[in-house]
C-alpha cells in the first residue's frame, strides 16, 4: 500500500456519520487490485479497533459473513475487506446487505469517479473496462469539458469518440463526420487508431447500426461513407439501385440529416466533395468503384430529370441535368420553361456553386432560344423605323443582353467541353437569325425612310442631351445640382441591367430613357454631342464645340464652365480616390458634374483585350453603382444622369470576308476619320451595302461632310486585327443611347411615396400546425411579388427546439423566394423537412432564417409553434 495512513483516514471517514435509519455502519471494500498488503491491513485493523470498528476478511466465506452480520453480531460496525472483484449480482450472497451498506474504493476507478463526481456503482464495470482512457491528461481534459453528471455508458462512449475525433460535442453526427474527414482508410486514420487501441471498434459499428441502420458483414469507413451516398440517392430519386441495396441504410431519416449537415457545413464540405470525387477516380486510394459510376451515369441518362431533380449528394446529377439541357437545345426541343425550372431548382443544391457558371450560361442560352421563338411570331416587317427603335428599347435589346450574359459566364467556366455545342448554337442563333433579322429590317427602313439624313422621328437626339436633360435643372434656380456620368460604349442593354442593380441595391428611384446617338457612333462625336453647344464642327479630325476642342478633360471643363460657371469635368478614378472630407471641400459650390468613365471601350478597342468586353460591361455596372453611392452617401448631390457616347456590336466568332465591304472607292486625302464601321469623308460617293448620310444634321458649320456606314453588321475591309468589337455604325446596338435618371431617396421619402422597398415578405400557411409523420411539409407564401424595390429573399427553413440551448430537430433547406408573379398561387413554396431521431412529442418551432450575412435579425417572421405528435418515435 503506497499510503496506508491516507487510506486509513479515508476509511475512517466512511464511519463518521450514521443516517437516520442506521444504528451501525457496514462498509464493503472490494480491493481487486490488491492495493492493501498484510502490513497495510494490520495498520488499518489497529486504527479501526481504536474506534471500536471491526475488520472482517471476505474470502469464500460468504455464508459465514452473512451469519456474522445478520445473526452473531448485529451491533458492531464492520469493514468487510476482499482482495477479489465483486461477484455478479446473481452469485453475490451478500448483495442484500450491500444494498443498505456503504462502499470504499481504493483504486483507479475510485479516483476516476471522484474526479468526475460519479455517485453509485452502476458504471464501475464500464469504467474498469475503459480506465486506460483516463490515464492521459490530454484525453481527460477535453473529455471533462463535455462531461455531464447524468451520463450513462453510451454517453461515455460518445465522449471517448469525441476526444479521439477532436469533436467539440458528443453529437454522434459530428463525431462520425470528424472521423470520416480524417481519412476513409483505416490505416491512415489517427482517430481510428485510437478507437482500435482502446477496443471501441465494435462499439463504434454498433452505434452506426443503431443510429443509421448501417450493418454490412465487413464494415469499413469507406463503405460507411458510400452508404450515406447511396441512401441519399435512394431516398431522393426514383432510380433503380437494387444492385446496391446492401448500401441502403435502414434509418434513412438520420442518414439524410447527417449527409445534409455535412454538405452544408462551410468548413467541412470541401472534404465531402473530395471524397465524392475520389469515390469514382480512376486511381484513387478509396478503391475505385468505376462500376457504380457507370451504373449511375446509365440510370441518369435513361430517366427523365424529374426522377432525380432533388438528389444532390454527387455531382453526377448536375452533370446529367446539364447534359439533358444541352441535348435538348441540340435537338430543337422547346420546353424552355421546364429547363429553366430545372436550373432554378438546382440553385439551392450542394453542387450548384461548382457548376454555377455553366448553369448561368445555359440559362441565358435558353432565354436566347426562347426569345428567338417569340421573335418569330413578331412581324417586324410591318414596323416603321420609330416602332423598331422603341421595340428595341422595350424588348429586342434582350437578344444582346442574353448573348452577353451567356459569354460572360461561359468565359468564367474552365470546363468548356460541357458547353461546346451550346456555344456553337448560341453563335449561330445570335448572328444568323436574330441579328440578321433585326438588322436587315433596320437597314431597309434606314434606306426607305431617311433619304440620306440621319433622323428618327419622335426620338430625342443625343446632340440635344444638354438642353433636354441638364439645362432646365441648372437654370431653374441657383441651388439644384446634377451629375452626368458618361460611360464610354455603355450600350442600352447594359444600362437596363444597371437600372436593375440600382433599384435592387440602392434607395434611389431610377428611370431609363433613350436617345438616338449621333452618327457615326464613335467617341469623338458622341462625347461632343453630350456637351453644351450651339455649333459642332470638325477641325483636323477633332470635333469642336463653339470653337473649343472637345478632346480631353481640360477642354471639356472649359466648355462646361462657359455654359455654367460652377461646373466640373472629372475622371471617374479621381472621384473614387477622394475621401468624404476631400470630396466635400473639392466640390463645394459645384452644381454641374461631368464624370467620365471608360472600361468597355478601353478594353474593346484593344485587340489584345477585345474578348474581355463583356467582363468590362460587368465592371462598368459595378463602377457606376459605386460612384453613385459615393456621391449620394457623401451628400454631394441626389440627382444623377448616366449615359454614354455610343454603344457597340460584339460577335465572338471570326467574320468571313463576305461580311466585309471594300473601301477602294474612297479618296484617303478626303477622309476625316474611319474605322471598320464608318468612314467620315468630304467625298460624295455611292457604294453598295453602305448607307450615306450628310453630316449637316449635326455639323452646322457649313462643312460638307458625309458619313458612310456599312449596312446591318457589315464591316469595312481595313487593316488591323480589331474586328469582333466595333462601333461607329447605325445599328440599334450602336445608336440607341441610354439616359438613366437616378434620384436618391431617404427611407422616409420612399415611405411617403408609398414605395415598398427591401425584401419580399414571407408567411407560413399550413392549415394544421401538427406534425404526425416524417418527412413533413411546410407551406410558405411569398406575400409580395418581386419588384424594382422589393427584392428576392434567400432563406433557410428548419424545425427548432427553442428551450434552453436552441438547436435544430430537423434538417435545414435553402429556399429562394424570387417570384415576380401577381398570382399568389405562383408565389408558394412547399418545403419537405425530416425530423431527427431524438425528437419528442411536444411543441417545436418553424423558423425562417435570412441567409443575408448583413441581416442583424435573422428571423424573418416570429418562430411558428408546431406540435410533434408521432405515434411511434423512431426512424419513420
Amino acid at each position: 500500500m503506497l499510503n496506508p495512513e491516507k487510506t486509513t483516514q479515508s476509511i475512517l471517514k466512511k464511519f463518521e456519520t450514521l443516517s437516520d435509519f442506521e444504528k451501525r455502519k457496514i462498509v464493503f471494500w472490494y480491493d481487486k487490485d490488491r492495493t492493501a498488503d498484510e502490513e497495510g491491513l494490520a495498520h488499518i485493523r489497529d486504527a479501526l479497533a481504536e474506534k471500536g470498528i471491526k475488520l472482517h476478511i471476505l474470502h469464500n466465506n460468504f455464508f459465514a459473513t452473512k451469519k456474522l452480520l445478520e445473526a452473531d453480531d448485529t451491533t458492531s460496525s464492520y469493514l468487510i475487506y476482499s482482495n477479489e472483484a465483486e461477484r455478479d449480482p446473481e452469485s453475490n450472497w451478500l448483495l442484500d446487505i450491500q444494498l443498505y451498506s456503504s462502499r470504499f474504493e481504493n483504486s483507479r476507478i475510485s479516483e476516476i469517479k471522484s474526479e468526475l463526481g460519479i455517485e453509485g456503482y452502476d458504471l464501475d464495470r464500464f469504467l474498469d473496462k475503459h480506465q486506460q482512457f483516463f490515464a492521459s491528461k490530454k484525453r481527460v481534459a477535453p473529455f471533462r469539458r463535455m462531461y455531464q453528471p447524468d451520463w450513462k455508458e453510451e454517453e461515455f462512449l460518445l465522449g471517448f469518440l469525441a476526444v479521439f475525433s477532436a469533436s467539440q460535442t458528443t453529437d454522434l453526427k459530428e463525431i462520425v463526420r470528424k472521423v470520416l474527414i480524417i481519412s476513409l482508410d483505416e490505416s491512415t486514420n489517427t482517430a481510428w487508431d485510437e478507437i482500435t487501441k482502446f477496443g471501441l471498434t465494435d462499439d463504434f459499428w454498433n452505434l452506426m447500426h443503431r443510429y443509421f441502420g448501417y450493418r454490412p458483414e465487413e464494415p469499413t469507413l469507406k463503405k460507411l461513407f458510400l452508404s450515406f451516398i447511396i441512401t441519399h440517392i435512394v431516398r431522393n430519386t426514383n432510380l433503380d439501385l437494387k444492385k446496391y441495396k446492401a448500401y441502403n441504410n435502414s434509418l434513412s431519416n438520420e442518414c439524410e440529416i447527417f449527409i445534409r449537415s455535412w454538405m452544408d457545413n462551410s468548413r467541412d464540405s470541401t472534404m465531402f466533395e473530395k471524397y465524392c470525387e475520389l469515390l469514382f477516380a480512376s486511381d484513387d486510394q478509396l478503391h475505385n468503384d468505376d462500376q457504380l459510376h457507370k451504373y449511375l451515369e446509365k440510370e441518369i441518362q435513361k430517366h427523365d430529370v424529374s426522377k432525380y431533380i432533388e438528389a444532390e449528394s454527387l455531382d453526377l446529377f448536375d452533370k446529367g441535368i446539364i447534359q439533358k439541357i444541352t441535348e435538348a437545345l441540340q435537338n430543337d426541343k422547346e420546353d424552355f420553361d421546364k429547363y429553366l425550372g430545372w436550373i432554378t431548382n438546382r440553385k439551392t443544391k450542394h453542387w450548384y456553386p461548382r457548376f454555377q457558371n455553366i448553369y448561368n450560361a445555359l440559362e441565358y442560352a435558353l432565354k436566347l432560344h426562347r426569345f428567338s421563338k417569340e421573335l418569330d411570331t413578331t412581324n417586324i416587317s410591318e414596323q416603321d423605323l420609330t416602332d423598331l427603335f422603341r421595340g428595341y428599347t422595350e424588348r429586342y435589346y434582350l437578344m444582346d443582353q442574353y448573348y452577353r450574359k451567356f459569354y460572360y459566364h461561359y468565359d468564367k467556366d474552365k470546363e468548356k467541353d460541357f458547353l461546346k455545342h451550346t456555344k456553337d448554337l448560341v453563335e449561330k442563333l445570335y448572328n444568323n437569325r436574330l441579328l440578321d433579322k433585326l438588322l436587315t429590317r433596320w437597314s431597309q427602313l434606314i434606306t426607305s425612310e431617311m433619304s440620306g439624313r440621319w433622323n428618327i422621328e419622335l426620338i430625342d437626339r443625343q446632340d440635344e442631351f444638354y438642353k433636354l436633360y441638364v439645362k432646365n435643372i441648372i437654370t431653374r434656380n441657383d441651388k439644384d445640382k446634377i451629375a452626368v456620368i458618361i460611360s464610354d460604349a455603355m450600350r442600352y442593354e447594359v444600362a437596363v441591367e444597371l437600372q436593375e442593380v440600382l433599384n435592387k441595391d440602392t434607395r434611389g428611384t431610377v428611370e431609363l430613357k433613350y436617345m438616338t446617338g449621333s452618327l457615326p457612333s464613335y467617341t469623338k462625336l458622341g462625347m461632343a454631342s453630350l456637351l453644351p453647344h450651339e455649333i459642332l464642327e470638325y477641325n483636323n479630325q477633332l470635333v469642336f464645340a463653339d470653337g473649343i476642342s472637345t478632346e480631353g478633360i481640360t477642354n471639356r471643363r472649359k466648355i462646361l464652365e462657359k455654359a455654367t460657371s460652377d461646373s466640373i469635368a472629372i475622371d471617374y478614378d479621381e472621384v473614387m480616390e477622394l475621401k468624404q472630407n476631400e470630396a466635400r471641400e473639392r466640390f463645394k459650390g459645384t452644381r454641374l458634374f461631368y464624370i467620365y468613365h471608360d472600361k468597355i471601350d478601353a478594353r474593346g478597342d484593344n485587340p489584345a483585350s477585345e474578348h474581355e468586353v463583356f467582363d468590362a460591361a460587368e465592371d462598368t455596372i459595378s463602377d457606376i453603382k459605386k460612384v453613385i453611392e459615393k456621391l449620394t452617401n457623401f451628400q454631394i448631390l441626389n440627382n444623377i444622369l448616366v449615359t454614354s457616347d455610343h454603344g457597340f456590336i460584339y460577335q465572338r466568332d471570326e467574320l468571313k470576308n463576305v461580311d466585309k465591304v471594300e473601301t477602294g472607292g474612297f479618296d484617303k486625302q478626303k477622309t476625316i476619320a474611319s474605322s471598320k464601321r464608318f468612314i467620315l469623308s468630304e467625298q460624295d460617293v455611292d457604294l453598295m451595302n453602305v448607307h450615306k448620310f450628310s453630316m449637316d444634321y449635326v455639323i452646322r458649320s457649313g462643312q460638307t461632310i458625309f458619313a458612310y456606314v456599312p449596312q446591318a453588321d457589315l464591316r469595312f475591309k481595313m487593316q488591323g486585327s480589331n474586328k469582333n468589337f466595333v462601333h461607329g455604325g447605325a445599328s440599334p446596338q450602336e445608336i440607341v443611347i441610354p439616359v438613366l435618371k437616378y434620384s436618391y431617396n431617404k427611407t422616409a421619402d420612399l415611405e411617403r411615396k408609398g414605395i415598398k422597398y427591401g425584401k419580399v415578405g414571407l408567411t407560413v400557411t399550413n392549415a394544421s400546425r401538427k406534425i404526425t409523420s416524417s418527412p413533413f411539409s411546410v407551406n410558405i407564401l411569398q406575400t409580395e411579388k418581386v419588384t424594382d424595390k422589393l427584392q428576392p429573399r434567400w432563406f433557410k427553413v428548419a424545425l427548432w427546439n427553442m428551450e434552453g440551448n436552441e438547436f435544430k430537430v430537423s434538417d435545414e433547406k435553402l429556399v429562394i423566394a424570387e417570384s415576380s408573379s401577381d398570382d399568389p398561387g405562383e408565389r408558394q413554396y412547399k418545403v419537405t423537412l425530416t425530423l431527427t431521431a431524438d425528437v419528442e412529442n411536444k411543441f417545436y418551432y418553424i423558423r425562417l432564417l435570412d441567409e443575408d450575412p448583413t441581416e442583424i435579425n435573422k428571423d424573418i417572421i416570429d418562430p411558428i409553434p408546431f406540435e410533434v405528435d408521432l405515434l411511434i418515435v423512431d426512424d419513420f
